[in-house]
Formats: structure tokens, C-alpha cells, sequence
């Protein structure tokens, strides 16, 4: 009996950062003088072990992995920052052997980077694009954010599988939206965290919902209402949304390779 393919799409991004931070030591020197060592062979190693790694657990058939640029002759264009420039801004300094294991990942294995987007957002759109990548496909992060995006998902640090339905993903993306995240940098609505973002999402109408009006309409309506409590207007909620948003196969236009900004429907 042939077994159905199966495709593993990899967040090379946080095993790239694993692989440097593991390998890399810094000391004092003293005098306000910092040094750095780095094992360059053991890095590249690490990294195809955890990539290998996973694709045995799963028992892939086939193995993609998503980088963000620059790597060579991709530039370091990114969305968000033209939407929010402070998009990322309090990240520390990047590992010194990470260009190196992202270039080593790119010459090792098939390997998909996108101009102007992210990781991320290219496994999303892997993941949502039904005739791109026959076969089965499961996304493999320990990245809360890709749980936007609809489908089968591993987390290889817990061994946790998922399944994520449409309705889910487009939760966690409201969710995102009202909370931000302190890691990229954005606010989301101030003074709204997980647990009131939750009652935010849950509130139910008065009386019954036009049947016109989408769940996702609905939802939008009331972040909206929650933004405007704080003294802040629909466009401030929409950036915030665009920044929260892991783009989804129908959120990129292939022609001309760029991203479809997300617009609530009307």
C-alpha cells in the first residue's frame, strides 16, 4: 500500500536562531571589552539534525523551509516596517553565525524566501495555496502566531499536533490583533491583554445577527468599538490587524509578488 505524500514546512527562521545562539559564547575581556566564540561546523550540524530531525519523527515525504531575507540577493524589504516602522525595533542583536546557518540551510535543502515578507508569512501561504504543494502538508513552528493559518500544525518542542480549522485561525488572528505582541514590537488596543481580548471576542449581539453579516464582521465590529473606547479610530485598529495578520494564500498577489494588505469585508 503507497502512503500518502507528506510535506513538512519548516519555520527555518527560529531553528536558524537555535543553531547560532547554542554555538556561539561571548565573554568580557574587561575595559567595557566584549570577545565572541563560534563553532561554525557544529552550527551547520545542529541544524540539519533538527530539521532531519523532525522530518523522521513526521515521516515527510518531503521537506520546505521558510527563510526571511536578506540571504545574498534578497533584500531586507519587509511590510510591516513600512506599516509601522517600529515594527521589530527593540530586538537585540542578532546571533553572528545566523547569516551563516540560514545561507548553510538554503544550500542543504529546498528552501522558499519571498521578497518583502517573512517566514512566516510564506508558510502560510504554503500551508492555505490548495494546488502549490500536493499531497499533505503540516506546518512545523513553535511560533504561536502561524496558529492563524488553517491546517495541520507541529510544535517540535512540545510534540504537540494540531489541527486548525478556518474559524480558529481567524480567532487567534482577532486575538493577536487586540493583544499585539511584545516580541514584533506593536501594541494591539492599549490595556487589553489575553483575558479581555477573550471577553471582547465573546460578546454577543442583543438580538439576532443580520445572516448578511460574517462572524468575522461582527468580531471586527467589536474591536473597533474597543479601540474606539481608548481614544483611538478604525485605521489605528486596521494597522494593527495588518501588522497581526500571517498572510494566508489569498492574502499575496503572485503577479506581482507582493502582499494583499487585510480588509475587513464590508
Amino acid at each position: 500500500m503507497q502512503h500518502k505524500s507528506l510535506t513538512v514546512l519548516i519555520d527555518g527562521d527560529i531553528l536558524a536562531y537555535k543553531a547560532a545562539c547554542i554555538n556561539q559564547k561571548d565573554f568580557d575581556l574587561g575595559d567595557d571589552v566584549t570577545g565572541v566564540d563560534t563553532d561554525p561546523d557544529k552550527a551547520r550540524s545542529d541544524v540539519e539534525d533538527m530539521i532531519d530531525g523532525v522530518a523522521d519523527r513526521l515521516g515527510a515525504s518531503e521537506i520546505i523551509v521558510a527563510l526571511t531575507g536578506p540571504l545574498g540577493e534578497v533584500s531586507g524589504a519587509n511590510f510591516r516596517k513600512e506599516l509601522y516602522p517600529d515594527y521589530k525595533g527593540k530586538r537585540g542583536k542578532k546571533p553572528v553565525l545566523l547569516a551563516h546557518v540560514k545561507e548553510h540551510i538554503r544550500s542543504t535543502y529546498s528552501t522558499k524566501i519571498k521578497e518583502g515578507i517573512e517566514a512566516d508569512d510564506t508558510l502560510g501561504i504554503l500551508a492555505t495555496h490548495p494546488t502549490l504543494i500536493a499531497g499533505k502538508k503540516v506546518v512545523v513552528s513553535i511560533d504561536k502566531d502561524l496558529l492563524q493559518i488553517p491546517g495541520r500544525h507541529f510544535n517540535p518542542d512540545t510534540g504537540e499536533k494540531r489541527m486548525i480549522s478556518e474559524a480558529l485561525g481567524d480567532w487567534y488572528f482577532l486575538m493577536q490583533t487586540l493583544t499585539g505582541d511584545q516580541t514584533d514590537n506593536y501594541p494591539g488596543c492599549p490595556r487589553v491583554g489575553p483575558v479581555k481580548a477573550k471577553a471582547i471576542l465573546e460578546q454577543r449581539p442583543d438580538g439576532p445577527i443580520d445572516p448578511e453579516i460574517t462572524h468575522m464582521e461582527w468580531r471586527w465590529s467589536l474591536i473597533v468599538e474597543a479601540y474606539a473606547k481608548r481614544g483611538l479610530t478604525e485605521d489605528d485598529a486596521l494597522v494593527q490587524a495588518r501588522l497581526a495578520r500571517i498572510l494566508r494564500h489569498t492574502d499575496y498577489d503572485f503577479k506581482r509578488k507582493e502582499p494583499i494588505l487585510w480588509t475587513p469585508s464590508r
